[in-house]
């Protein structure tokens, strides 16, 4: 995603959500999203086996009547 990119998602997305969105608030916002972005394309160079880490199982704690 190109910085106009981000930055029009990050606009978008706090229209569709209701949220503040005055331009230094979207540039915070932004930049945020793009160190996220970078980390997670880190993460998808590396080369490891799907059962390394299995991931949980959500289990709701019960309810005692």
């Amino acid at each position: 995603m190109t910085d106009e990119q981000t930055i029009q998602f990050v606009q978008t997305s706090a229209l569709a959500l209701g949220l503040p969105a005055d331009e230094a608030r979207v540039a915070r916002v932004a930049a945020h999203f793009k160190r996220t972005e970078a980390m997670a394309q880190l993460l998808d160079q590396v080369d490891y086996p799907i059962d390394l880490e299995i991931a949980e199982i959500y289990c709701p704690k019960q309810i005692a009547p």
